[in-house]
């Protein structure tokens, strides 16, 4: 992935993974584990959710997928299932993800 390559410390080894496993893995699944990597890398004082939120629609726009749009009103379900990664168990999170992908298709289409 173009743009990935020179990334500063503390991204280097998030940017590597991607770049590693972008066509190794499917994109939602690699998207959405690199969403909860950003987050929990938490570089900034402000907007991490935000900055984790831009990565992973990049890097599905890069492989020709919609953006996913995370509803306000899903946000409990959102901490919960990045709650349930920070025990270590990330597939609640990428479940989470691949329904809002879902979600935000089924929005896309409906305007259409």
């Amino acid at each position: 992935m173009q743009g990935l390559s020179r990334c500063p410390q503390p991204w280097q080894q998030l940017c590597d993974w991607v770049n590693a496993n972008l066509n190794q893995l499917h994109a939602v699944m690699v998207a959405g584990i690199a969403h909860y990597n950003m987050v929990r890398i938490h570089p900034f004082d402000d907007g991490n959710g935000r900055g984790a939120r831009i990565l992973m629609n990049l890097i599905l726009l890069i492989q020709g997928y919609t953006p996913v749009i995370v509803r306000n009103t899903k946000r409990r379900i959102y901490l919960q299932a990045l709650a349930a990664a920070d025990r270590g168990d990330i597939e609640p999170f990428l479940d989470f993800i691949a329904d809002s992908m879902l979600d935000t298709q089924r929005v896309i289409l409906a305007e259409l």
